[in-house]
């Protein structure tokens, strides 16, 4: 992030609290974001220096299963906060300290849920890309892209999308086990010409994103980082 984009952020946001004492955080950082996509259980993570982890929906369970914690968590999508069974991954497998980030529609039910502190940012519109969460986000139609503009606005450098394949088999559509398989919304244009455009609006502000899922529909229109096993 800029230093002039870092200065009007901070006359613009004087004042707040919550979302903004997450800016630039984590500023210069390899920011590693889990998607939910089968090809999460391909990547290798120690191949990244020092990660800053931003969880997704149910990345919480591959969290756990290695080791690793996640210091950032986004939430968007309603059906999973309506899913009592996706819910208790959180409440079974979400470490104390993470900071949780959610569309600000859902503020209240998750809250009535998880015992962390909960930050809220609101829904500006579908295609587009904030570099100021106080303000909003958009949301692309998928909940990667709000762990994008906030992997921005916390200050990383390279930011590594896994897991996110945009590609989904019906049997089988994310890395862990379902007992009832969500509808697929047939979204994935929409999300793959948002995160395009993620790609080159942080490019211009010096900030690097890579996708790491070597079957994904987005590999033509990111660089690709090697991270499967």
């Amino acid at each position: 992030m800029s230093l002039s984009m870092l200065k009007r952020i901070k006359e613009s946001s004087a004042n707040k609290s919550g979302i903004y004492s997450l800016l630039n955080a984590e500023a210069g950082r390899n920011i590693v974001i889990l998607g939910n996509g089968p090809s999460l259980h391909q990547m290798e993570f120690d191949k990244i220096t020092n990660p800053i982890f931003i969880g997704i929906n149910g990345s919480a369970l591959i969290a756990k299963e290695q080791g690793f914690k996640e210091q950032y968590y986004v939430l968007s999508d309603l059906r999973f906060v309506n899913d009592p069974l996706k819910m208790d991954i959180l409440k079974n497998n979400l470490d104390s300290n993470t900071k949780i980030i959610v569309r600000s529609e859902l503020e209240a039910k998750v809250k009535a849920e998880l015992k962390q502190e909960i930050l809220t940012t609101r829904a500006l519109g579908r295609d587009g890309f904030s570099d100021d969460l106080t303000k909003g986000y958009y949301f692309g139609c998928t909940t990667t892209m709000l762990a994008l503009q906030l992997a921005s606005y916390i200050g990383g450098n390279n930011i590594f999308l896994c897991g996110v394949d945009l590609k989904y088999d019906f049997a089988k559509p994310r890395f862990y086990e379902e007992s009832k398989i969500h509808t697929i919304d047939n979204f994935s244009c929409v999300q793959i010409h948002n995160i395009r455009n993620a790609y080159k609006h942080l490019k211009e502000n010096n900030i690097n994103l890579f996708h790491c899922s070597p079957n994904s529909l987005i590999k033509p229109y990111l660089p690709y980082y090697e991270l499967s096993k």
